[in-house]
């Protein structure tokens, strides 16, 4: 059983350094209109239970470069839910590009569906981004928070062995099968970098001058794609460079690339997101 407590939630959280107050014990009261008389497991958290849970199941899936998660978020799981995976049978399509395999997925949070889509593992970068247009070297000359084109926030963060660890241990991971001081083997999981984006997105709102207390945000869905074989590479304090800006100038979608150590990405992805009062709109 894995169930969900405030205890994982902190953890995850502080790995990532995602402040959003919708995790937070001591502030999600501050939220006006808060629905969920409580904190909410973060998006990305759920997303590392994915992984790790397909992981752990051995899942049939021939690896090739690129995994793909494609996520809409359906209803949030909170301290006290049990966390469970169904996965269903795997279909392989073809594209000029290459191949991709695809397993539709349904992630429950005490018997009701929380997180629905994909995984997906690729030949090809599936997901773009009009970020890839910066080049890397300069970007890592750049200081962190920058703000380019009035739009493109750049925020700067490391691969930590430490923050990993705990990280796997909030999605109820094995940490061994990822980091293994002893057998000197460090595999940091996709969704580290990945959740890294959260803070990034954040900081971008902050810098902006968004009030995330009185109107705060809701993911409405993920898709985001990963270089395996760069994940692979990855150590201790490399540094991670990443852009988050708008799609055509639309606050509530954005879109986010990361690099390491490669000209290429280390990932691209893109977020939607919806104001918590569009939501609670729709119930009213």
């Amino acid at each position: 059983m894995h169930i969900l407590t405030q205890l994982h939630i902190d953890i995850a959280r502080n790995a990532t350094d995602d402040f959003n107050l919708f995790h937070d014990p001591l502030r999600w009261q501050r939220i006006a209109g808060n629905p969920f008389q409580g904190t909410i497991a973060l998006g990305f958290q759920l997303g590392l239970f994915v992984e790790t849970q397909i992981n752990q199941s051995a899942s049939t899936i021939e690896q090739r470069q690129y995994s793909v998660y494609e996520f809409s978020f359906v209803n949030p799981a909170k301290e006290g839910d049990e966390l469970s995976l169904i996965l269903k049978s795997a279909r392989i399509s073809k594209t000029p590009m290459g191949k991709q395999e695809s397993q539709r997925l349904i992630l429950k949070a005490s018997g009701k569906p929380s997180l629905m889509g994909f995984y997906r593992q690729s030949d090809y970068l599936s997901v773009s981004s009009p970020l890839l247009m910066y080049d890397k070297g300069h970007l890592s000359k750049m200081p962190d928070r920058t703000l380019l084109d009035d739009s493109a926030f750049l925020k700067r963060k490391w691969m930590i062995v430490g923050n990993a660890k705990n990280y796997l241990l909030s999605a109820f991971a094995d940490q061994t099968q990822y980091i293994d001081e002893f057998a000197n083997t460090v595999c940091f999981p996709q969704f580290y970098p990945l959740s890294l984006m959260s803070s990034a997105m954040l900081e971008r709102a902050q810098a902006l001058g968004y009030d995330l207390i009185s109107n705060p945000m809701i993911y409405v869905s993920q898709n985001m794609c990963i270089d395996n074989q760069q994940l692979a590479q990855l150590k201790s304090n490399d540094c991670l460079n990443m852009l988050v800006a708008p799609v055509e100038k639309d606050p509530s979608h954005l879109t986010c690339a990361g690099w390491v150590n490669s000209e290429s990405p280390l990932f691209c992805a893109e977020v939607k997101l919806m104001p918590l009062s569009d939501m609670l709109k729709s119930y009213s």
